[in-house]
């Protein structure tokens, strides 16, 4: 169950002079955003929009169905588990797949650039298992601890077909 709370408060100063009093002074808005979830862990802030770069890759690299860049780490941390709540968590990642090879992430340019084609993310939990972008494959159950737990995972760069064009920008965002 989610609980979404928004609060806004009026940021305002007095002040006092000896023998008189000054106006009170409208100093802003602040706003205060958040959620109440009752669940196992919190996901911690740097975790939940994570940019995970990719790097530069010469396009040599994949020029048969199936080469793949070096593996690349990328972790997900959890705080505040309490495994009296849920014993063990998985991870499932969400987002466009590929037109050719649905396991993989779809390579998208996040401005106008152009973007590389004939590529896709491929990425894996802990046991190399491959995580399909469908929101349904779930990462290996991981146990919980009091306090904070961390996934890891791992991301290539992988060839469903010839590389067709060079890309100047190989940067994707992946949402949890």
């Amino acid at each position: 169950m989610k609980l979404r709370f928004i609060s806004s408060a009026l940021a305002a100063a007095l002040f006092a002079a000896t023998g008189s009093y000054a106006a009170v002074v409208d100093g802003g808005t602040i706003h205060f955003e958040g959620e109440l979830v009752n669940a196992a862990c919190s996901v911690n802030t740097d975790s939940a929009d994570q940019v995970v770069t990719l790097g530069q890759y010469r396009t040599d690299i994949f020029n048969a169905v199936g080469n793949t860049s070096a593996l690349i780490p990328f972790t997900i941390q959890l705080n505040d588990c309490d495994p009296v709540v849920a014993a063990n968590a998985a991870v499932a990642f969400s987002g466009q797949a590929d037109a050719i090879n649905d396991n993989l992430l779809a390579i998208a340019s996040s401005t106008n650039t152009t973007t590389a084609t004939g590529v896709g993310i491929e990425i894996l939990d802990n046991t190399s298992a491959i995580l399909k972008p469908d929101g349904n494959s779930f990462s290996t159950n991981q146990n919980l601890i009091p306090g904070p737990t961390f996934f890891i995972f791992l991301h290539v760069i992988k060839a469903p077909v010839q590389v067709h064009q060079q890309g100047k920008q190989m940067l994707t965002r992946l949402l949890l």
